[in-house]
């Protein structure tokens, strides 16, 4: 039965932040080859890449993940005010509660908010869509997996795998969390043309920055997205987070100085421009930060920024971060689902993606 949550279908008109890029068999229609970009040719109309997470997403305790894994305001620590990323869910990776059942909701959110929403399927649960052609992989193995980032909220991220045939859910994927097999991660940049000519760019090796305490499920690995955005200012001068109103109404566009998110929306004007300043901050139309304005180090000269120049019309950042992952000798063969959960830290959102295994 599809858990279809909305019955409204809206239009998308929004850039959108992350997704699987490989393996190639994902349902939400990620390809290596594309990198962050969310308007992937040849995939069917209405199953929008990118666009598959939960929102509002807050962890219920206080934040426990070690400072050396931090994204964003990096020196506010401790818990207390200016430390506004307090609640994000990239302070205690894998606690905030997700929507749906492990692969993301289109949209975001039942109730569509102008910072990720109005999707063409709002309200739906990824883990509905159509199943495709199996990745095969061998149970004791190594495999490859890859993401691509549109905007860059920081945080970290990590892969876990749910057995088809039962209950798809976050409960089933948190139980069969994945480990990394390698220390360094892959940039693997997508082709591009130049006057007409077809140019490969060569794979980049960064080191991989991963924690195993203050996890969930205990001891799980998750990995630092190793891109770091811009700091233009601080977070906290947009004042302490404030979440959505989702029972108010306005037009955004009277607010953002733009015909960018035309019609009305849920979330409150407050809210609404908090998050125009947060990413300002961040780097709003920054494929690469200036120098000394990123959130940390960058781990090759140009790999940093959070947005590219360009909306609507964008790409996305033009690679995917591609990991090893080890699969478990004792897993039982037989069909599942491969979730990668990303946990936010400069947005309270959590993005998800789902992609069709064969375990052998």
């Amino acid at each position: 039965m599809q858990r279809l949550i909305a019955s409204v279908l809206l239009v998308d008109q929004a850039a959108a932040h992350g997704h699987i890029t490989y393996p190639p068999s994902t349902r939400h229609g990620g390809q290596l080859a594309y990198g962050g970009r969310c308007d992937t040719p040849d995939w069917p109309a209405g199953t929008d890449v990118c666009s598959w997470f939960s929102q509002p997403a807050t962890i219920p305790g206080k934040p426990v993940l070690p400072d050396f894994m931090r994204t964003n305001s990096v020196n506010s620590t401790g818990g207390v005010w200016p430390d506004w990323s307090v609640k994000s869910p990239w302070r205690a990776p894998g606690t905030a509660p997700v929507l749906g059942s492990g692969c993301g909701l289109g949209g975001g959110n039942a109730i569509p908010l102008p910072n990720g929403g109005h999707h063409t399927m709002q309200g739906f649960d990824g883990a509905d869509l159509p199943g495709q052609q199996p990745a095969v992989w061998q149970r004791g193995s190594t495999q490859e997996v890859a993401f691509g980032i549109n905007t860059n909220h920081g945080g970290g991220y990590h892969y876990r795998l749910c057995k088809l045939g039962g209950n798809v859910s976050e409960a089933c994927f948190q139980r069969l969390p994945l480990k990394f097999a390698s220390d360094k991660h892959t940039v693997h940049f997508t082709p591009v043309s130049q006057n007409g000519v077809m140019v490969e760019l060569p794979t980049y090796e960064i080191p991989l920055v991963k924690t195993a305490t203050g996890t969930y499920p205990p001891g799980s690995e998750w990995a630092r997205v190793p891109i770091p955005g811009c700091r233009l200012c601080d977070q906290s001068i947009c004042g302490e987070s404030i979440p959505p109103n989702m029972s108010a109404i306005f037009t955004p566009s009277d607010v953002s100085g733009g015909g960018d998110f035309p019609g009305e929306w849920h979330g409150g004007e407050p809210w609404f421009k908090q998050q125009l300043c947060n990413q300002g901050c961040t780097g709003l139309n920054f494929t690469a930060c200036p120098p000394g304005l990123t959130q940390f180090a960058e781990p090759l000269p140009g790999l940093s920024g959070y947005f590219p120049p360009g909306y609507p019309t964008v790409d996305g950042l033009p690679y995917s971060i591609v990991d090893k992952v080890s699969i478990p000798e004792y897993i039982e063969p037989g069909q599942y689902l491969l979730s990668w959960r990303w946990d936010c830290e400069q947005s309270n959102q959590i993005w998800q993606n789902c992609a069709d295994i064969s375990i052998l």
